[in-house]
């Protein structure tokens, strides 16, 4: 009987203890999380150049086939900008400094790299950078 007890205590102490490491490793993950983003710059939007907040992402679409080096990318705007502009934001193109209508995208490329973050080379708006016709 005493060994069974022993033998419950023993459990008990490794659960508590398995318990305790594991919130102390969820601690350090949001606390890093939380130090990740205060050294992150602001992103701006390529259409508006408004700052997008955490959690905000750009409208786009990305191309197939996924496992190529660069892909082909439509960007039609932030939540700031698109489907419709807030007051005092307006929608230009950052190649050809034009104003750009609702129903305007920018073409991109999209470069993925093996290591590090992904890469996005705006090559127009949908007046200054017409398909090629073949």
């Amino acid at each position: 009987m005493s060994y069974f007890l022993i033998g419950i205590c023993s459990v008990v102490i490794i659960i508590l203890l398995a318990c305790i490491l594991r919130y102390n490793e969820k601690r350090k993950y949001a606390a890093l999380k939380k130090e990740r983003e205060k050294n992150l710059q602001p992103v701006k939007c390529p259409v508006c150049g408004s700052e997008l907040f955490v959690g905000e992402q750009l409208i786009s679409k990305v191309y197939r086939p996924m496992k190529v080096p660069d892909q082909l990318m439509t960007i039609s705007g932030c939540p700031h900008c698109y489907p419709a502009c807030e007051p005092g934001v307006s929608r230009t193109c950052p190649v050809c400094h034009q104003r750009l209508s609702a129903d305007q995208i920018l073409t991109a490329r999209l470069f993925n790299k093996q290591l590090g973050k992904k890469h996005v080379h705006i090559v127009g708006c949908s007046n200054c950078h017409k398909p090629r016709s073949e």
